[in-house]
């Protein structure tokens, strides 16, 4: 990253998360990693997010739900190729994110498909509201950023793909799934 031209940054959690890649896992800017592979949908994260959508991918796989995870490390530069064939390959995705759900990994993710591969796109992330202090997992269930609202999203979006629907819908009609 130092030696990137332009601005950047980066952001830590608080909370631990566990240790899903090791020191040979390919890391390149710009290069999401294929973390779990699997033809029925596709979890798309970044942040802690990404182990989450481990832990939704694996309930989906007890229901015969065969779930691709990828971890899209960065979101500038953005692979638009992996991402581009998941959504040929899975017909339909769901974006998981500790953002708001517009103008970040959803936003680029809408972005890339609606040029390349329009399929049905569930968001999983901030929905247009302040952000809040306190426990961070809790924060993380009052915002609907957990493996529940990722497995719960991956059934919606394929729903929408057997029906025969494409695109994305207005972020307002996002269901949220709370025990």
């Amino acid at each position: 990253m130092g030696e990137m031209i332009g601005p950047a940054y980066i952001r830590f959690g608080r909370s631990p998360v566990p240790m899903f890649t090791t020191e040979e896992s390919p890391f390149e800017l710009g290069k999401a990693n294929v973390l779990m592979d699997g033809t029925d949908v596709a979890l798309i994260a970044n942040g802690a997010l990404v182990w989450e959508s481990i832990l939704a991918a694996k309930e989906l796989a007890k229901k015969g739900i065969s779930a691709r995870v990828i971890n899209v490390h960065t979101v500038k530069p953005f692979d638009f190729a992996t991402v581009t064939q998941a959504a040929r390959e899975c017909g339909c995705i769901v974006t998981a994110e500790e953002h708001q759900v517009h103008a970040g990994l959803g936003g680029a993710v809408a972005e890339c498909t609606a040029k390349n591969a329009p399929v049905p796109i569930e968001f999983v992330g901030v929905k247009d509201s302040f952000g809040g202090s306190g426990d961070p997992e809790e924060l993380m269930v009052n915002f609907g950023l957990t493996w529940r609202e990722i497995y719960a999203s991956a059934l919606v979006a394929m729903e929408r793909r057997d029906k025969g629907s494409s695109g994305v819908r207005a972020i307002r009609d996002v269901a949220t799934y709370r025990d």
